[in-house]
């Protein structure tokens, strides 16, 4: 029996860059802020961009902008695996969620002007606030389980036989012969 799975962990992802010139440094940072969730056998990735740019120069300015949501479903099948690591020591670890793909193309959509950029292109690292790891350990969890409940499925199928071919694809066979039983009675 197969549950619909459904689990969510929020994430920012932030960015930043600075240009000098013309005696004027221009600070962007750019926030993801958003979700991935698991539902059933699609992984979807939402999250919107904010950008607070503040230009120093002759004069100083912040702005801010913001796009609107994208949404990117990703099918699980696509999924090799997922878990949850750390980088760093004591309190500099950082935590991180990673999605490790089967197929390069099924990242491929989360990239573009207000996507993602990739260290490898077969791995979406999302960071994990300190206050959620227990939660991203939990979404992992439930992702290996869909990878692993459809890769059972998909076996299960191809351990079925085929079925036999139609009837009318095979030739015609004469039907059994009637047996009558002799006996005294019989004439």
């Amino acid at each position: 029996m197969t549950f619909t799975r459904i689990a969510a962990l929020p994430f920012q992802v932030s960015g930043e860059h600075q240009v000098i010139a013309n005696g004027t440094v221009t600070t962007t940072e750019e926030r993801r802020h958003g979700v991935v969730h698991l539902e059933g056998t699609t992984l979807t990735v939402q999250w919107r961009v904010e950008r607070e740019i503040q230009k120093v120069g002759v004069e100083i300015r912040t702005d801010v902008e913001r796009d609107g949501m994208r949404s990117v479903p990703v099918r699980v099948d696509q999924l090799g695996d997922a878990r949850v690591r750390s980088r760093g020591r004591w309190f500099w670890r950082r935590w991180e969620l990673v999605l490790t793909a089967r197929d390069l193309s099924a990242f491929d959509p989360l990239v573009g002007n207000d996507g993602f950029a990739f260290e490898h292109p077969a791995e979406l690292v999302l960071p994990v606030r300190s206050a959620d790891i227990e939660l991203a350990r939990e979404f992992a969890s439930e992702v290996e389980l869909a990878v692993a409940e459809l890769a059972l499925s998909a076996a299960e199928r191809a351990a079925v036989p085929s079925p036999a071919p139609a009837a009318d694809a095979l030739p015609a066979a004469p039907p059994p012969a009637a047996h009558k039983a002799l006996g005294p009675d019989s004439s």
